[in-house]
């Protein structure tokens, strides 16, 4: 194949796998930018690797076990990283940042509270205020139920309700929009 029949294929394969390889990405990083990341140097050695000749029968497995091995990378280096710098946790700004208002509480108290909480509960504030997912989006791509989601989050708003209001006397808690259903 010439380069033009290259770049035709893998805009295919890009167009067809991108939402399946980001979703598990997303579910397993830790973060919208880690995910990100990974996701942007699988299809760049997947092209790469397109050029040089080589063919692969089954993309969209091949992807996946290249995200696979990404994240793996990925954790590895931050272990190495994270027993240097104490255990410093990353947390996605973005979606923090839509819950802050700045007559309310702060980023920071929004953080303490959120390190405190699950992976999944993690998970569901993620994509639901970062990623602008409905409660039935959410559900399905982290395969819990819809019940499942809405209680978490609202339990965890209400949470972190309290334990904002406990830690500042005059702080509010306040959300732009509905939660969609």
């Amino acid at each position: 194949m010439n380069e033009k029949e290259v770049r035709e294929r893998f805009e295919q394969i890009y167009n067809s796998t991108y939402d399946y390889i980001y979703k598990f990405l997303i579910i397993k990083s830790d973060s919208r930018e880690t995910a990100e990341d990974i996701l942007q140097s699988v299809y760049l050695a997947f092209y790469k690797q397109m050029l040089s000749g080589d063919r692969v029968l089954d993309p969209k497995h091949y992807l996946l076990r290249m995200a696979k091995h990404g994240l793996a990378d990925y954790y590895s280096r931050r272990k190495d990283a994270d027993s240097i710098d104490g255990g410093v946790e990353i947390v996605d700004e973005r979606a923090l940042n839509m819950l802050e208002n700045d007559d309310s509480f702060t980023y920071e108290e929004i953080l303490s509270c959120l390190k405190d909480m699950d992976e999944t509960t993690y998970k569901i504030f993620l994509l639901h205020f970062g990623h602008d997912y409905t409660i039935e989006k959410t559900a399905n791509t982290l395969g819990l139920a819809e019940s499942t989601v809405k209680s978490k989050l609202y339990r965890t708003l209400k949470k972190l309700k309290k334990e904002i209001k406990e830690g500042e006397r005059y702080a509010f808690f306040r959300r732009n929009k509905k939660i969609r259903q």
